[in-house]
């Protein structure tokens, strides 16, 4: 069977890696290639005839061996790439985290701002004259990130003076706070409901950091499994 063991060497020629993989596949090759002559001279062939056909039957061996060489390449890379995305995605979603973290804290002043300024209006005018609409609506054009908004006055939780429903719901309702605000005088206070950035920066750290984990268990998983393929 030397025509065997010359064709399979020539496949595996140029193939890099671990050697005992490397034996170990050629070892299967030549099982599949002997388990072939065997059957064909069951047929009726002779012995050369039968490794000539089952050698024509796995391919030229110039082909093979280019087959197997890309094979090898692309097992090498995948778990270096795999590992490499994980680490793209986390740093991603850390700068992502980072950048939404800080517009939240700067929104939280001016938010507070806001609700502070609308109860003392509301405490001048409790009846709510356009005037004062006009006042409130000022102050809420520019703070598209309020979706929400009742103003309770006397400690009545149930009935507020003044209301403010914008009905959004492009948004997921996790990345959304609700806020409690007392006016200057404490006749009033006001409920709020705001899209809070800062939510949002978690929620990206988090899909950050779960496909970091998920790349990096399948990353250790390949490399595990050619390291036991050393021993």
């Amino acid at each position: 069977m030397k025509q065997i063991d010359k064709y399979v060497n020539t496949v595996y020629k140029n193939a890099s890696g671990n050697k005992k993989e490397i034996e170990e596949l050629k070892s299967e090759m030549k099982n599949h290639l002997l388990e072939a002559v065997n059957d064909l001279k069951e047929k009726g062939y002779s012995e050369l005839e039968a490794i000539d056909i089952a050698i024509e039957r796995f391919g030229e061996a110039e082909e093979m061996r280019s087959i197997v060489s890309q094979l090898f390449k692309v097992q090498k890379t995948f778990s270096k790439w795999v590992l490499y995305i994980g680490i793209a995605i986390l740093l991603l979603s850390t700068a992502i985290f980072g950048y939404f973290i800080n517009i939240g804290n700067e929104r939280t002043s001016e938010q507070s701002e806001i609700a502070y300024s609308i109860g003392d209006i509301i405490d001048n005018d409790p009846e709510l004259s356009d005037e004062t609409k006009e006042q409130i609506e000022n102050l809420l054009n520019n703070a598209n990130y309020i979706r929400k908004m009742n103003v309770y006055q006397n400690g009545d939780s149930e009935n507020p003076v003044y209301k403010l429903d914008k009905n959004t719901h492009q948004t997921l309702s996790l990345v959304y706070s609700d806020l409690r605000y007392g006016s200057g005088n404490s006749n009033s206070f006001v409920e709020i409901e705001v899209l809070d950035y800062r939510n949002i920066g978690i929620l990206s750290l988090f899909f950050g950091v779960t496909c970091f984990g998920v790349l990096f268990i399948i990353w250790t998983i390949i490399n595990a499994y050619h390291r036991r393929k050393k021993v």
